[in-house]
């Protein structure tokens, strides 16, 4: 129990620290989003793809605050960091002063953004809408930061608490509950996807409460665990299209349990609660999903065509590590090396997963796990076909869905074998606390403070010992929170994330007991 509280702890620190570290609008497509949960909250009724615009505010904020060099590509009027970095301080705080002096009354005036994240569907940003119009006197920055704190720390709770107890369902228990958890929670991408203005603080982790409804409903199938299923589908289908990947899913465990009450009455409640959304997306837009491509109607021989003459290995490769790390709307890497190893490690601990003995329930697993690998290659191929061929794989943060049952099934296989598994889970769990330390020490706070060349361990000595308090001061002007607070956070981050591993090592038993998986629930697990 003490483990899992200071994992909710770890887990709110990085929602703290990750959501004040990242730049205005430095999130993904984060300004569309904000400004459809402006929409809201000024009762303009649900925006429109095709006519809603982006508020005053919003706009002249894009134009003010300072951006990366891959938005600059498609908005040539912003500055990038680098262009930021080489004026005097004097312009620089001139610049931040200008975006909290934009004037409140422009959230009512038009722009000339057209929203195209305006096709979304509503619930997490309806949520959002309720603080955001509260703190409407508050200049952008501060407002951002507060909703960002807000969606991520809902998210992390909802996903430590959902991971936990979907980790239960399987059988796997502490220091392998915990171990997973953690990882997951050192996941970069879980940070860059939930910790921003969007709709995925909530979607990422009502995939891991909707799998768990399957999962209790599959083990104890009754009617109420149907309605608890479709319920939370439901408002995973509200918060985020891609969803309709968990109907086929319950659908098929309805099946084979051959509860058609249970099917008739889940699939009633969809239809009275999502079902209106995306039947109205349809007849007006002719697309149910929030994907711009959606609405570009790419034909069947296209999508084919482009399947075939994809590079799927480079596809692979790409797609997973970046679903490991994305710098954010900088699109900076990590080192290759680093995150090879952890997928290699991975997928050792599958492979000793998939040679155990198994359960149905974690077949359910494999089937979720399957179905939304689809998706995501649909994606692929769509993306590819709809941006010319710049695009070579899914976006990085609908990989998200797949973080935690795969880490669950690979935690598993770790607890079910010896000393290899015991192994295995050390290497992962000290891997993804380094990477987590390495994104803020190695990779943000030098890239928001102003250093823009290569992080070599002399280099990083040179910034820390020599070049701090210019840091800081980029970091004061550039970040949503002082320097300091940051650094606050920093170290109460590396603290939590050190201790754990230190534990979680400690905790791992030297063998597997005979006949258990875990030290005290083989049963459950095989």
């Amino acid at each position: 129990m003490k483990l899992q509280w200071i994992l909710l702890t770890y887990g709110l620190a990085n929602a703290a620290l990750y959501s004040a570290i990242l730049p205005l609008w430095e999130g993904f497509d984060e300004p569309f989003h904000f400004g459809y949960v402006q929409y809201l909250a000024n009762r303009q009724g649900f925006p429109d793809p095709r006519t809603t615009v982006l508020s005053r505010e919003v706009g002249s904020s894009i134009l003010i605050a300072p951006a990366s060099g891959a938005v600059k590509h498609n908005l040539p009027q912003v500055t990038t960091y680098s262009d930021f970095f080489s004026w005097p301080r004097l312009q620089r705080a001139a610049m931040r002063k200008r975006l909290r002096e934009i004037p409140p009354v422009s959230r009512w005036q038009p722009s000339d953004f057209v929203n195209y994240e305006a096709l979304q569907a509503p619930l997490a940003y309806a949520l959002l809408a309720l603080p955001e119009r509260a703190l409407a006197h508050v200049p952008p920055p501060g407002r951002v930061f507060v909703l960002r704190i807000i969606g991520a720390s809902i998210g992390v709770i909802l996903l430590n608490f959902g991971a936990k107890r979907l980790f239960s369902e399987l059988g796997l228990r502490d220091p392998y509950s915990g171990a997973a958890i953690f990882c997951a929670l050192s996941c970069q991408m879980t940070w860059a996807t939930m910790a921003h203005v969007a709709n995925d603080w909530l979607a990422v982790p009502l995939t891991v409460w909707s799998l768990v409804a399957i999962v209790k409903y599959w083990k104890a199938p009754r009617l109420r665990a149907a309605a608890a299923v479709a319920s939370l589908i439901s408002a995973g289908l509200l918060a985020k299209a891609y969803f309709v990947a968990m109907i086929p899913v319950a659908l098929a465990v309805f099946l084979v349990r051959k509860r058609w009450k249970d099917l008739a009455v889940g699939s009633a409640i969809l239809l009275m609660t999502a079902g209106p959304w995306y039947v109205r997306n349809a007849i007006r837009y002719g697309a149910i999903t929030g994907m711009q491509e959606s609405r570009a109607g790419i034909g069947a021989t296209a999508l084919i065509r482009a399947a075939i003459t994809l590079s799927w290995p480079r596809v692979v490769t790409t797609s997973v590590r970046a679903a490991l790390w994305t710098g954010n709307n900088s699109f900076t890497s990590f080192s290759s090396h680093t995150l090879m190893a952890i997928v290699t490690a991975w997928l050792i601990a599958l492979v000793l997963w998939a040679t155990g003995r198994h359960v149905c329930v974690e077949w359910v697993i494999v089937l979720y796990s399957a179905v939304f690998l689809g998706a995501l290659i649909y994606i692929t191929v769509v993306s590819h076909v709809y941006t010319g061929g710049a695009a070579n794989g899914p976006s990085p943060w609908y990989s998200q869905v797949l973080l935690v049952p795969a880490l669950g099934l690979a935690f598993l296989g770790c607890a079910q074998s010896s000393r290899l598994g015991r192994a295995v889970a050390a290497i992962l769990v000290v891997l993804f606390g380094y990477v987590m330390i390495a994104t803020y020490v190695v990779k943000l706070i030098p890239l928001y403070g102003g250093y823009l060349g290569r992080t070599s361990l002399t280099s990083l000595t040179n910034l820390y010992s020599t070049r701090l308090p210019d840091v800081a001061d980029n970091l004061d002007l550039l970040c949503l929170a002082p320097a300091r607070i940051l650094f606050g956070l920093l170290s109460v981050v590396i603290a939590l994330a050190i201790a754990q591993v230190i534990i979680l090592i400690r905790l791992f038993p030297a063998r597997r007991p005979d006949g258990a998986g875990t030290e005290d629930t083989e049963g459950s697990a095989r």
